[in-house]
């Protein structure tokens, strides 16, 4: 009699598992984002075992008739890459309802900052950029691109 109630309980266990393990998976954030301050649009998708994202649209992708450059770089050599196509985040880690262990770079300033993203309630993602502290951080809500959106080359 003991033996049959084992085998039942050992199934509802993995059935709860696996229910919790899917609920705690966050909702796919791949696709198209505009910035907060509409200036430029990120594409992120899979890259590897995590998330990335590259730039696929500029506002303004020239001045003076060239495209705009990654002129701040700190890394000298890095410095003539197009902002166009330039990964600016990566290695974000789905944990529970959002995304971790990321890096975010602001071609504006040549910066590195640690990033978490989630998905918000309201179709917009936020996009938290820290040094030491997330609580210390600043939070940027990003919304999803038209479909009609170009892409830059």
């Amino acid at each position: 009699m003991r033996r049959s109630l084992i085998l039942p309980a050992l199934a509802a266990l993995s059935l709860v598992a696996a229910v919790a393990t899917a609920k705690a998976a966050p909702e796919d954030i791949s696709g198209v984002w505009l910035t907060d301050d509409g200036q430029g649009a990120v594409e992120i998708a899979p890259c590897g075992g995590a998330v990335c994202g590259r730039i696929v649209w500029l506002k303004t992708p020239t001045m003076n008739g060239q495209p705009l450059r990654d002129a701040r770089n700190p890394n000298t050599s890095a410095r003539n890459q197009t902002i166009c196509g330039l990964r600016v985040l990566g290695d974000l880690q789905p944990k529970g309802n959002r995304y971790e262990g990321g890096w975010i770079y602001d071609p504006e300033t040549g910066s590195r900052y640690r990033l978490s993203a989630e998905p918000r309630k309201n179709g917009r993602l936020a996009i938290i950029g820290f040094v030491g502290l997330e609580a210390l951080g600043e939070t940027m809500e990003w919304t999803r691109a038209p479909a009609s959106i170009g892409r830059c080359s």
